[in-house]
C-alpha cells in the first residue's frame, strides 16, 4: 500500500483516492479541522472522507444543540442523516399496514363496516323487520312488545361495537403521530440541508471574489508594467 504525499491531518491514514483538500470544505467546518489538527493547516492538507464526514456530523449536532438545547436520539439520527446525504423519509401507513396483527385487521374491518351507510341503512332495516315481525305475528311472537330481547341484542351489539371501534381510532391516532414524526423528520434534515447548501454557496462566492481580486490586481499590474513600457519607449 502507498504511502500517501499528504496524509489526512487528523487520522494521518487514508488512501490517496478517499483524500480530499482541507481547502474545500465550508469555514465552519475547516475550522473545525484545524482546530482539531495536529499539524498546522496548509494549502496542500487533506483529509480523508471518513473524518470529513465525521466532524460534518459532530459541527451538525452543535449547531442544533446551540438552537434547540439538549438533543433527542431522533434528532442527532437526523442529523447524522441530513451531513451523511442519505435518505430518511419512510411511508408510515406501510410501516402501520405491514405490522397489523389479526385482532388489528379485524377491528379496523368493523370500524370500516360499522362507519358505513351500508351498515346503517341494513341495521335501520332489520330493526324494521323485527318490530313488524313481531307485531304481525302477535300471538306466536317470538319477541313481544315492547321488545325485550331486541333490546338485549342491541345493548350487546353496542358493548361489542364500542371498544372495537376505539380500538382501530388508537390506531388512527397512533398513525397520526407517526406521520407526524415522519414530516418532522423530513422538516428537519430539509432545514439542515438547506443551511448547509447555504453555507456552501457562501463559501463558493468568498472564493470567487478572492480569485476575481487576485486576477483583477494581476491585470493591474500588468497594465502598470504596459504603461512604464510605453512611457520607456
Amino acid at each position: 500500500m502507498s504511502i500517501p504525499e499528504f496524509p489526512c491531518v487528523l487520522c494521518g491514514d487514508g488512501e490517496d483516492n478517499e483524500l480530499v483538500p482541507v481547502a474545500v470544505a465550508p469555514p465552519g467546518l475547516g475550522d473545525r479541522i484545524a482546530a482539531k489538527a495536529a499539524l498546522p493547516i496548509e494549502p496542500e492538507s487533506r483529509i480523508c472522507r471518513s473524518c470529513l464526514n465525521r466532524e460534518r456530523i459532530a459541527l451538525s449536532i452543535e449547531r442544533l444543540e446551540k438552537e434547540r438545547g439538549e438533543l433527542t436520539t431522533l434528532e442527532a439520527e437526523i442529523a447524522k442523516h441530513a451531513t451523511t446525504h442519505l435518505s430518511i423519509a419512510r411511508d408510515a401507513d406501510e410501516i402501520f399496514e405491514h405490522g397489523k396483527t389479526f385482532g388489528q385487521r379485524i377491528a379496523d374491518r368493523v370500524a370500516t363496516v360499522g362507519g358505513s351507510w351500508t351498515f346503517v341503512i341494513g341495521f335501520f332495516v332489520a330493526l324494521l323487520g323485527w318490530i313488524a315481525a313481531n307485531l304481525v305475528l302477535a300471538t306466536r311472537s317470538f319477541d313481544p312488545f315492547p321488545f325485550i330481547l331486541l333490546n338485549l341484542v342491541l345493548s350487546t351489539v353496542a358493548a361489542v361495537q364500542a371498544p372495537i371501534i376505539m380500538m382501530s381510532q388508537n390506531r388512527v391516532a397512533a398513525r397520526d403521530r407517526a406521520q407526524a414524526d415522519e414530516d418532522f423528520r423530513t422538516n428537519l434534515k430539509a432545514e439542515l440541508e438547506i443551511a448547509s447548501l447555504h453555507e456552501k454557496i457562501d463559501h463558493l462566492l468568498h472564493s470567487q471574489w478572492e480569485q476575481l481580486i487576485d486576477m483583477q490586481t494581476t491585470q493591474l499590474d500588468l497594465l502598470q508594467q504596459l504603461a512604464e513600457k510605453r512611457r520607456r519607449g
